[in-house]
C-alpha cells in the first residue's frame, strides 16, 4: 500500500526533511572511495515493481556501484525522475558534504505545454544549479538548458544515454522479407498530429505496392481498426528486446525528443531508425543507420515531415536494408552501458580525490 498519497501537502516537506536529516547523520562518517546514493527513488532489488523512464538508467548505476545509505559521499539524480523536493535534499546533502550529480534530460517548452506548466515543470530542474557536477543526455539537451533553466557554470559533460548491448541484440534468425514490419511505441504521443502521420505513412506504403505490418508497442491512447496495426500493451524491459525482434525497422516521429533511449534499444537489436532530424536523434542516429527527415526547430510549434516523406525514408531503408541494420547495431554499440558506467566511474573517483 503507498501511504504518500493520503498525507497532506502541508506535512510532506516536515516529514521528508527529517527523513532526509535522519538518513545523513546516520550514515556515518563518508568514505573515500566510491559510495553512492540515489536519494531513494528506486524500489528495492527484490521489489517485483517495473522501473521504467528516467529511472532505468539508475539501474545500471546500482549494478556497479550500489546505492547506499551508509557512509556515501555521491548523490545521483536523474532530472526525469527527481525525488519529491529535489531542492531540499540538495540542500541537505550538501550541508552534510555530499556531492551531487545531476543528470539532465529534456526540458518542458511551449510547443508541448501552457505556460504556466511549462514554468512549474522547469522550475522542478533549476535545483541543478545547485549541483557539482551536471550530465547533459546529449548536445541538445545542454542547449535547451541553457535557454530555459538558465546556463550551469559548473563543470559538465555530455554523455548520451546507455543501453544494455547484451540484452538488447539481434534475433539469431532473419525475419522474412515480407510483409514489413515496423514498431513504434504508443507511450507519451505529444500529438494526433504524429499517430496520424505514422499510420498515414504506413497506407502509403501500401498504396506503392509494400506489404507492411505495424506494430505500436506500448499503451496508444488512440483507437485504430486496421488489420495491419498490432498493439501490444504494457511491457516490461525483460520483454523489450523480443518486441523489437519481431520489427524489421523502428518509426519514431517524436518531435524535438532529447535522448531516446527507445531508439539506442531499437539499434541494439539491428533495427535501423526512421525519425526527423530534431531534438537529440542527430547525435544518436548516422546516415548509415537510420534515415533522419528535415524539419525546423520551433519550441513554439510541433512539426513533423509528411506521411509520403516518412514513406519514402521507409523504401530507402528497404532497398538496402542488411547494411542498414548492421550498420545500427555498431552505432548502438558506442553507447553500450559499460562505455557510459566507466565515463561515470572516472568522473566519480576525480571528485572523490578532490573531496579528500
Amino acid at each position: 500500500m503507498n501511504i504518500k498519497g493520503y498525507i497532506p501537502k502541508f506535512l510532506k516537506y516536515p516529514l521528508i526533511t527529517a527523513y532526509i536529516l535522519y538518513r545523513c547523520i546516520l550514515r556515518g562518517l563518508p568514505k573515500k572511495t566510491i559510495a553512492l546514493n540515489l536519494a531513494g527513488v528506486l524500489p528495492s532489488k527484490e521489489s517485483l515493481k517495473v522501473v521504467h523512464g528516467g529511472k532505468v538508467k539508475l539501474l545500471h548505476l546500482r549494478e556497479r556501484f550500489g546505492d547506499t545509505w551508509k557512509r556515501f559521499n555521491l548523490a545521483y539524480l536523474v532530472s526525469s525522475g527527481l525525488p519529491f523536493a529535489p531542492n531540499l535534499w540538495i540542500k541537505i546533502y550538501k550541508l552534510f558534504g555530499v556531492k551531487i550529480f545531476w543528470n539532465q534530460n529534456g526540458v518542458a517548452y511551449r510547443a508541448l505545454y501552457p505556460e504556466k506548466t511549462v514554468e512549474r515543470i522547469n522550475g522542478l530542474m533549476r535545483p541543478m544549479h545547485k549541483a557539482d557536477y551536471v550530465i547533459y543526455q546529449t548536445e541538445f539537451v545542454k542547449r535547451c538548458a541553457d535557454k530555459y533553466l538558465g546556463e550551469f557554470k559548473g563543470a559538465s559533460s555530455v554523455i548520451i544515454n546507455p543501453v544494455d548491448t547484451k540484452h538488447f541484440k539481434p534475433r539469431e534468425t532473419a525475419l522474412p522479407d515480407e510483409p514489413l514490419m515496423i514498431i513504434m511505441s504508443g507511450n507519451h504521443f505529444e500529438s494526433k498530429e504524429r499517430m496520424d502521420i505514422s499510420v498515414g505513412a504506413i497506407r502509403e506504403l501500401g498504396e506503392r505496392g509494400i506489404n507492411t505490418k505495424l506494430i505500436i508497442i506500448g499503451e496508444a491512447d488512440y483507437e485504430m481498426q486496421e488489420e495491419w496495426i498490432e498493439k501490444t500493451g504494457a511491457f516490461t524491459q525483460e520483454e523489450a528486446p523480443r518486441l523489437y525482434q519481431k520489427a524489421h525497422l523502428l518509426l519514431h516521429l517524436k518531435y524535438l525528443d532529447p535522448c531516446p533511449t527507445l531508439v539506442l534499444e531499437a539499434m541494439a537489436c539491428g533495427l535501423p531508425v526512421i525519425s526527423s532530424a530534431s531534438g537529440g536523434l542527430p547525435e544518436m542516429v548516422d546516415n548509415k543507420s537510420g534515415v533522419l527527415i528535415p524539419v525546423v526547430e520551433d519550441f513554439e510549434n510541433l512539426h513533423y515531415p509528411s506521411a509520403g516523406e516518412v514513406a519514402s525514408a521507409i523504401v530507402k531503408v528497404k532497398e538496402s536494408y542488411k547494411e542498414y541494420s548492421e550498420n545500427a547495431r555498431k552505432q548502438a554499440l558506442k553507447f553500450d552501458k559499460e562505455v557510459w558506467l566507466d565515463k561515470h566511474e572516472e568522473i566519480f573517483n576525480h571528485l572523490c580525490r578532490k573531496s579528500q
